[in-house]
């Protein structure tokens, strides 16, 4: 199922312990932008779905988990094309008289954009497999939380998280960490494993080598002309999908360094679009 076999568990794992970074690296900061909820396609997102309404009032870990439920229950995942347009507000639409399924990466795309209507910061990111001639891969979205002064990374498609043994939200950096070095993880912080807790570790195991996230984090992104990327990649690894020439109107910049591509918010976006101001 999805790429993912059970027989080479621990190749994955071992894979991911081998791959270490270049955390002395002295490279570019990537620029990070996040959209601001005061734009006007954010805004009736969340005016048009009652998104506060379904956040809740109670702290900020329970408004992230209820969003995250929310749009696995209107998009259950499903091996499905993408639709024409990929942005929140086309997506939910055709789900609105009944739920529709669509893949990780509508799912992700969607949730990053209702996160950034409540003014959360939030990112795509786009998580890889070492296997050039694996087609499998898996794409969910980060938000950072102020309560735990890190990111934390929630599953749309299957409406989960993980946490360490104290339950404990994870970042995606810290779920593969863990992973690595063979110590606790939880999903949705159920100490009781099952077929399906145990698949997921394995499956993000294989999808955790190198990960790919746009520089920018805005509504209907992929409607922009020039479109910006950053890839973190482990130390003398290169995928053959870098090898080749980008693509016209696109950028990637390589990052070897976890600090840097993991970095926390600092910056918003501003008009006009695809610019960044310090917040």
């Amino acid at each position: 199922m999805f790429g993912y076999m059970k027989e080479f568990h621990e190749y994955y794992l071992k894979l991911l312990q081998l791959a270490e970074y270049e955390m002395e690296t002295d490279e570019k900061r990537i620029a990070y932008g996040y959209q601001p909820s005061s734009h006007e396609d954010l805004i009736l997102l969340r005016e048009k779905y009652l998104l506060e309404r379904v956040a809740g009032t109670k702290d900020e870990l329970s408004q992230i988990k209820n969003l995250t439920k929310w749009v696995n229950e209107r998009l259950p995942h499903g091996n499905v094309r993408p639709p024409e347009q990929v942005n929140a507000l086309h997506v939910l639409g055709l789900s609105d008289s009944e739920p529709i399924q669509m893949n990780c990466y509508v799912i992700a795309t969607v949730l990053n954009e209702v996160f950034l209507s409540l003014g959360f910061h939030s990112r795509r990111v786009h998580c890889r497999s070492y296997d050039a001639y694996d087609l499998d891969s898996h794409v969910v979205t980060l938000v950072y939380s102020n309560t735990l002064s890190k990111w934390v990374c929630m599953d749309g498609s299957w409406n989960c998280y993980l946490t360490d043994d104290s339950r404990i939200p994870l970042s995606l950096e810290e779920f593969r960490e863990r992973l690595s070095s063979n110590q606790p993880v939880w999903v949705n912080g159920e100490s009781t494993e099952t077929d399906w807790s145990i698949f997921y570790k394995g499956y993000m195991a294989k999808n955790m080598f190198w990960f790919y996230s746009p520089v920018d984090s805005e509504y209907n992104y992929e409607a922009r002309m020039e479109k910006d990327y950053c890839a973190l990649l482990p130390e003398h690894f290169t995928p053959i999908e870098l090898m080749r020439e980008i693509p016209e109107h696109q950028s990637v910049q390589i990052s070897r360094n976890p600090q840097n591509f993991w970095s926390r918010p600092s910056t918003i976006m501003d008009k006009p679009r695809g610019k960044s101001v310090m917040a």
